[in-house]
């Protein structure tokens, strides 16, 4: 009886412990609403748009590190910068050995920063990725992040961002009620904000570059989620 009641407590308290450890993980992706999966296949779409290991990479909304684990590994070391006002997601990351040690090798350095603006680092970057930020901007937030990536981007670089159109998409979006930008004027989480593409192209146009719609990219992510509908577009100087 007396072993049965230690088996008992020893089992409770195993438990525990392992819900301790595992609540700040959960929470994370109850935020974030993304998986391991997505992250893979952020990684395999930068690299699609033309990522190497001698990129340079500002990652913008990279939170719990769910697609910057593997584009920190891919990277040369000091080559990955990442944004996020949010510093305890990716504190729950680093609760993680693996991922301390790995940041630390790579020295890849992160901002706590809501405007975007990475030109503290000094550098200027061939990459910036920012998945599921644009998707719930206020509408002036569209031109802050316009202006303070392009002073960081290096002049043959590009900018790959999700965003919800309001015309919709052939893939699963219906876009916004009245098919016009949401205009929000603050973040909108939980929920989506929606710009028309024109409004994307224009504001890209303030800051010198090109704003190209690519809907093979929603198709592509779609194979490994296929309930994600998103649109994507690229962003790179004018020539």
């Amino acid at each position: 009886m007396i072993y049965e009641l230690f088996n008992a407590l020893h089992l409770n308290s195993l438990y525990s412990a392992i819900n301790r450890r595992l609540r700040p993980f959960a929470e994370v992706k109850r935020f974030t609403a993304t998986n391991e999966v997505a992250g893979q296949i952020q990684f395999e779409l930068l690299k699609q748009v033309g990522c190497m290991p001698s990129s340079k990479v500002l990652e913008i909304g990279c939170g719990w590190l769910n697609a910057g684990t593997h584009i920190i590994a891919y990277l040369d070391k000091g080559n990955y910068v990442g944004i996020d006002p949010n510093e305890w997601l990716r504190n729950v990351a680093m609760k993680q050995n693996g991922v301390r040690q790995l940041i630390n090798d790579k020295q890849a350095r992160f901002l706590s920063v809501s405007d975007f603006d990475a030109s503290t680092v000094g550098l200027k970057f061939d990459y910036i990725f920012a998945n599921s930020v644009m998707t719930h901007f206020a509408h002036w937030q569209l031109e802050q992040f316009l202006t303070n990536t392009a002073k960081v981007l290096e002049q043959n670089g590009r900018i790959l961002a999700s965003i919800r159109l309001a015309e919709g998409n052939a893939y699963g979006s219906k876009g916004s009620a009245d098919k016009k930008d949401s205009m929000f004027k603050k973040w909108k989480n939980p929920g989506f904000s929606f710009f028309t593409l024109s409004t994307v192209v224009e504001t890209a146009k303030k800051q010198g570059l090109v704003a190209e719609y690519k809907p093979e990219y929603t198709e592509f992510y779609k194979k490994g989620r296929p309930k994600a509908c998103s649109d994507w577009i690229l962003f790179y100087f004018k020539k």
